[in-house]
């Protein structure tokens, strides 16, 4: 594996610096063999050089630089198999380390993810980045193991762990029916398989029915939020297991605050428009800046969710999972805003044990 953990290494050289230049010093003959070792590694973001030479040195034009000398085992070829053999080799930065919410019944096994734990090295995905984007700089390779790592973690089964395709909107996916192309949440009844919600200062909800055994994970950010995805979550336990709002728990997990949430007026005046409470505007201050959390307690409230029931640190007590992604203080979490266009992604997810 010394030619993949070459590869490895130069690209966390790069991320750790920032640089998106990497040059590859190896010869023809071994290049058209390592070529899809290094597309499975490195995404569109990279700019990969070759520098050919039938007598490989250590001189590059730029970037991180590394020798390929040894030639592949043409009888082992340099499969996406064998990379994720070697990446589960390699120290992670941190320990994974969940947030759990108070009000999910212990019938349930859920979770929140942070930042530690996973193998991302650039500084905005490091470390445990649970989200594919070819725009980003962490393959899908890297992304599939760090979130190996959480279900090895949290005592869930990788492959039956299903993340919602989010497009900003509150279509509902029902696992065991066919899935649409994108989709903001999931209701599932079966035990031991894992939804999640993805989450970079939009809002992960975590929804479960202890009568009738059921669990819903939601992406909420403030357009899912205006198109009512909390209650359409709601209406599709409801309607597939028979769920009944008021038995319902509900964790909000780490989400962009109302410190930090500043809009146009545009937006502002569409949330003013379903309670001009959770629009805040302060003397000095150019943007209005609203809360979600307050509208989303709102609108799940009007779905017949009991007040006690929901776990989002809105009724003056301690919140346990729903801090602030933009400003917390130790960043412990992947924030949109705060990173820019190489953000991470975390995640909340929920389960029905088994009973083994």
């Amino acid at each position: 594996m010394e030619n993949i953990k070459k590869a490895f290494h130069a690209k966390c050289e790069a991320d750790s610096k920032g640089s998106k230049h990497i040059s590859v010093v190896t010869t023809a003959e071994i290049w058209e063999k390592l070529k899809p070792m290094y597309d499975l590694l490195f995404t569109k973001v990279y700019e990969i050089e070759t520098v050919l030479d039938e007598d490989p040195g250590s001189t590059c034009a730029k970037g991180e630089c590394h020798i390929q000398d040894v030639p592949p085992d043409t009888e082992m070829p340099i499969t996406e198999s064998l990379i994720s053999e070697f990446l589960r080799q390699v120290p992670g930065k941190g320990k994974v380390s969940p947030m759990l919410s108070s009000v999910i019944p212990d019938v349930f096994y859920h979770g929140f993810s942070t930042r530690s734990g996973g193998l991302s090295q650039f500084p905005s995905l490091s470390s445990l980045n649970l989200n594919f984007n070819p725009n980003r700089r962490d393959p899908r390779v890297v992304v599939q193991e760090n979130r190996s790592r959480l279900a090895a973690a949290c005592g869930f089964d990788v492959e039956k762990l299903h993340i919602a395709k989010a497009e900003h909107g509150a279509r509902v996916w029902v696992v065991g029916k066919h899935p649409p192309a994108a989709y903001d949440a999931i209701v599932t009844n079966i035990p031991g398989v894992t939804i999640a919600a993805p989450g970079a200062d939009c809002t992960p909800m975590l929804f479960a029915d202890p009568v009738n055994q059921a669990v819903g994970a939601a992406h909420s950010g403030w357009r899912g939020t205006l198109a009512g995805v909390a209650a359409e979550t709601l209406r599709a336990m409801a309607e597939n297991f028979g769920t009944v709002p008021s038995d319902v728990l509900v964790a909000l997990g780490p989400s962009i605050g109302p410190c930090c949430f500043e809009v146009g007026e545009d937006v502002a005046e569409k949330f003013a428009a379903v309670q001009p409470a959770c629009v805040v505007r302060e003397e000095g201050k150019e943007k209005p800046r609203v809360d979600l959390r307050k509208v989303t307690r709102l609108l799940l409230e009007q779905a017949g969710v009991k007040p006690g029931n929901i776990d989002d640190g809105t009724l003056g007590t301690e919140a346990t999972v729903t801090l602030c992604t933009v400003c917390e203080p130790e960043q412990r979490f992947f924030s949109y805003r705060r990173d820019g266009v190489q953000y991470g992604t975390q995640v909340g997810f929920i389960g029905i044990k088994t009973g083994e």
